[in-house]
């Protein structure tokens, strides 16, 4: 077999003299181009990312190289970021996962911790809720039958139920107050002393470094 002639190559409708040719305008090497020839694949040719414009924050960059150049990173940051549709965080210094927005009940928060703070909750509270498939919850007004619940006290902290209490210092089981009650366990009632600590830091009230845990359902 002879030599292939690599000459007249047609790109999208653009056809160009040689490989060289076609090399230069797209941005690939020669050796690409004659392996698109090879491979039947002249259309996707010189279309990868890098050599697109990519808008970061507003400002259009000719390609990855560019981008990185002016932002101050390495091009494969870029290119990681393009992937992991983090471009608005190039050259912020910002790395590690994406935060997780969420939705409650018509709102959207940066995060979870964000959305607790919003509602007066602990972070758990949300997590818990989230996992449930029913956030809404949280911003809905809590209801309980005053004539099977009764209140929940510990130190000035007052929670109409203990189930309400158990959401509000963020357990994630709604019957861990009552379980650990019943069962009069100190590791558990240790646990709820020191979620109501934080609590009370967070929203106001006192709660004894020491004391009974008490109240019903």
């Amino acid at each position: 077999m002879g030599k292939r002639l690599y000459c007249d190559i047609n790109v999208r409708g653009t056809v160009y003299a040689d490989a060289n040719a076609a090399a230069d305008a797209l941005g690939v090497t020669a050796g690409q181009v004659r392996m698109a020839v090879r491979r039947g694949r002249l259309d996707t040719l010189g279309t990868r990312p890098d050599f697109r414009p990519v808008t970061i924050r507003g400002v259009t960059y000719d390609n990855f190289s560019d981008a990185a150049r002016a932002l101050g990173v390495n091009p494969n940051t870029v290119r990681a970021a393009y992937r992991n549709g983090t471009l608005h965080r190039v050259g912020t210094g910002r790395v590690g996962p994406e935060p997780m927005r969420v939705q409650i009940a018509g709102q959207v928060f940066d995060n979870v911790h964000a959305a607790a703070k919003h509602f007066g909750c602990c972070p758990h509270t949300i997590w818990a809720a989230l996992a449930d498939g029913d956030p809404d919850r949280v911003a809905r007004p809590q209801r309980y039958n005053p004539w099977k619940s009764k209140r929940f006290q510990i130190g000035t902290l007052s929670f109409p139920s203990m189930r309400a209490a158990s959401r509000a210092l963020g357990f994630k089981d709604e019957e861990f107050i009552a379980k650990a009650v019943k069962r009069k366990s100190k590791r558990g009632q240790e646990r709820i002393m020191v979620a109501a600590m934080h609590y009370a830091a967070k929203h106001g009230g006192s709660v004894p470094v020491f004391g009974a845990v008490g109240g019903s359902r």
